[in-house]
């Protein structure tokens, strides 16, 4: 407990030196560059952005009471040069709080370089192949549960009668137009990331693999979800969603073997963004969104969720670079 507390004595001290101060207010300008340029606006209680990275830094640099500070500040400087609504000083109390629970979770927390896999040259070919083997198999199932295994459902919203039903293929063939052209767009956004999965495969690309498959992942299950009155998702499209998770954590695994990442430390960053995404961005921020608009918590709350869940792998993955090149530089300038 002492060592808990100890955290926030030793925050705090951070304002009263100067080089500490200068980089928490280098910090705050680059999140406000970040924000600016780096962010889109979907509507006007959705905004993706890395701007959160400038926030993970401070907390990991200089603790939950200076990360509270810089996450508050960041957020007022953000709005008066570029505002887009009026002022609610819910979000500032937001992007404080995000700060500061990086603080308390990942101050002075840096990855470590971890013994690589390929230092074991005969042993890390063998599994090369083996992770190779695994997700071209899991990328072929994936093609073939959606060519051929129920996907969707689609009915007429007034009379509920179905309108077309059958495999990712038979939605494609059905066209884009109508209610189940959302059902189409998926199906071949699907069918492509399945086809892609087994060329990132063969060539051995394992981060951009994990890039697509989460967005043709998450994207796909929001698309579904968005037209939940009309389309029913049938278990071939659950199967599928789960084959490519599976490959997804493959390609971590791989990743770490290869690039010796520290999967105690991306645990922890998991945690923690995880944590933050599910209190800050998706409760408090489906609050803060339903009292400025006036609508229900549950309007907002299903899109909000898989907006931040679609986006949490790569800002995990962001953050766990981002601060492994802080230790970087904090090594070579000591």
């Amino acid at each position: 407990m002492q060592k808990f507390f100890g955290i926030f004595v030793d925050s705090a001290k951070e304002f009263k030196n100067l080089k500490s101060v200068i980089m928490a207010a280098l910090l705050v300008a680059l999140h406000t560059v970040f924000a600016m340029f780096l962010s889109i606006q979907v509507t006007d209680s959705l905004r993706i952005s890395v701007s959160f990275i400038a926030n993970v830094a401070a907390g990991c640099l200089f603790g939950p009471v200076m990360g509270f500070v810089c996450g508050g500040i960041g957020d007022i400087i953000q709005f008066i040069l570029k505002p887009t609504g009026p002022y609610f000083p819910g979000w500032t109390l937001s992007a404080a709080l995000a700060g500061f629970i990086y603080g308390v979770f990942l101050y002075k927390k840096f990855p470590q370089k971890a013994k690589k896999a390929t230092d074991d040259t005969e042993n890390f070919s063998q599994l090369e192949k083996l992770y190779m083997t695994a997700k071209i198999v899991i990328s072929v199932c994936v093609f073939v549960f959606l060519m051929a295994a129920p996907y969707v459902t689609v009915r007429d919203k007034s009379s509920k009668e179905i309108i077309v039903t059958g495999s990712a293929f038979d939605i494609v063939k059905h066209g884009f137009t109508g209610p189940g052209r959302n059902s189409a767009l998926v199906g071949i956004i699907l069918i492509a990331v399945s086809v892609a999965m087994v060329v990132f495969a063969v060539f051995k690309i394992n981060a951009v693999a994990l890039m697509v498959t989460v967005f043709g992942c998450f994207a796909s299950a929001l698309a579904i979800y968005t037209d939940k009155k009309t389309t029913t998702a049938g278990w071939g499209f659950y199967v599928a969603v789960i084959l490519i998770i599976i490959y997804m954590g493959i390609c971590i695994k791989n990743m770490a073997d290869k690039h010796a990442l520290d999967l105690g430390f991306l645990v922890r960053v998991t945690l923690v963004l995880t944590f933050d995404t599910m209190l800050v961005n998706v409760l408090i921020g489906t609050y803060w969104v339903s009292v400025m608009y006036g609508k229900g918590f549950a309007f907002y709350f299903t899109t909000r969720f898989i907006k931040n869940i679609i986006q949490l792998p790569i800002n995990i993955i962001l953050s766990y670079y981002v601060l492994g090149f802080i230790k970087t530089i904090n090594d070579r300038l000591r």
